[in-house]
């Protein structure tokens, strides 16, 4: 899952997809400023670890680098990607500078088949065997027999809705398309997400629809619209003002925009529907030409483990999305659970975002495009 990527003014990774086209690379949606890191700007300290990552999303919390300094005695540097595209390109060209990234499961087999990433030995994984088997056991984080990354994070994009305007209550996509809500509905600006979704409503296959089907109903679900937003900050305020009362949006944000009892969000609920949800996995790997591959397993277990997970979970205000490690899931309250909408049983409903031949992200764009266009 994603981007043009905003802070959101909260610690969260914002939930986009920036598409590539063409074999390497060519960026196919708007706000890839891309990163660039010399293996001259790295630092070669023997105790320093270098982690590519989002900023403002759990692993630059204030604490973090402190917990880790003080398990391990190591430093911890940043060097944060604005795209999925951009963290792939960091990693290659810091040549050794970088040591760890985060892929999306979208995004980490193009740097598998690049050579950018260090196969992992899972025996050195201390929470390997409580990572969800559904998300462990998944082929894109693995080639030729071997393990390339160990899943941190999921979440979904679904739906949204104001319980007190919208009724009955309701647990379908329908929602999006009602005629009784047109000109309330708010969706995220991502044909990555808006046409998976679309498919789903239609009952098509949400990784290769029948665009013949599809554009239609998307050119319905866009006229039924008052906001496209790519910004949670966005959203909020048009919640606020009370404009909108559905629409689509990522379970993580969503959660802690309701869990913040934010202005307009009393009656709010956010839902998995009956028909599936758009779904995303990040994934920690270590970087092929890591200098530290050992304090970079010391990392991979730090960020997966109970009491990491444990902690950003509990704390609302740092938006934590659902955790992939099972027995910390299973450790949480309720409220928790619910906020964080990391109910496994849902997991079965999730159409994830996978990688996608190049023409048919292009098609993707290209209608979205010419939906928004009003053609």
């Amino acid at each position: 899952m994603n981007r043009p990527h905003s802070t959101r003014g909260r610690r969260r990774r914002p939930r986009t997809v920036l598409v590539t086209v063409a074999a390497g690379a060519a960026a196919v949606a708007v706000g890839l400023t891309g990163c660039s890191l010399s293996p001259s700007t790295a630092s070669s300290d023997s105790n320093t670890l270098t982690v590519a990552t989002w900023k403002g999303y759990g692993a630059d919390l204030p604490w973090v680098a402190a917990e880790f300094k003080k398990e391990t005695g190591a430093t911890v540097k940043y060097e944060f990607i604005d795209s999925e595209a951009s963290e792939l390109q960091l990693v290659q060209k810091a040549n050794g500078g970088i040591d760890v990234a985060l892929p999306n499961i979208q995004y980490i087999g193009q740097g598998i088949d690049q050579g950018l990433f260090h196969s992992l030995d899972s025996g050195k994984l201390s929470n390997y065997t409580d990572i969800y088997p559904e998300f462990s056991g998944r082929k894109e984080i693995r080639k030729g027999g071997e393990l390339y990354g160990i899943p941190w994070t999921w979440g979904s994009s679904g739906v949204f809705y104001d319980s007190s305007k919208v009724s009955p209550a309701t647990d379908s996509l329908s929602v999006l398309w009602d005629p009784k809500y047109k000109g309330q509905i708010a969706l995220f600006d991502d044909p990555t997400v808006l046409i998976p979704l679309t498919a789903l409503y239609l009952g098509e296959d949400p990784q290769n629809p029948d665009m013949a089907k599809v554009t239609p109903a998307l050119q319905k679900l866009k006229d039924n619209a008052k906001l496209l937003y790519s910004s949670s900050d966005d959203l909020a305020k048009a919640v606020a003002s009370g404009s909108v009362v559905a629409g689509t949006g990522d379970s993580g944000s969503i959660g802690s925009l309701i869990a913040s009892k934010a202005a307009g969000t009393d009656g709010f609920r956010y839902e998995i529907p009956k028909e599936g949800a758009v779904g995303w996995i990040d994934n920690w790997a270590i970087a092929a030409k890591t200098k530290h591959l050992d304090l970079a397993y010391k990392w991979l277990n730090y960020m997966t483990g109970k009491e990491f997970l444990t902690k950003w979970a509990n704390t609302p205000a740092d938006s934590s999305p659902a955790p992939a490690n099972k027995s910390v899931v299973d450790a949480l309250e309720p409220a928790t659970l619910d906020r964080l909408q990391a109910n496994p049983d849902k997991i079965s409903s999730l159409a994830l975002q996978l990688p996608e031949p190049a023409d048919r992200l292009q098609s993707w764009l290209d209608a979205w495009t010419q939906v928004k266009a009003g053609s």
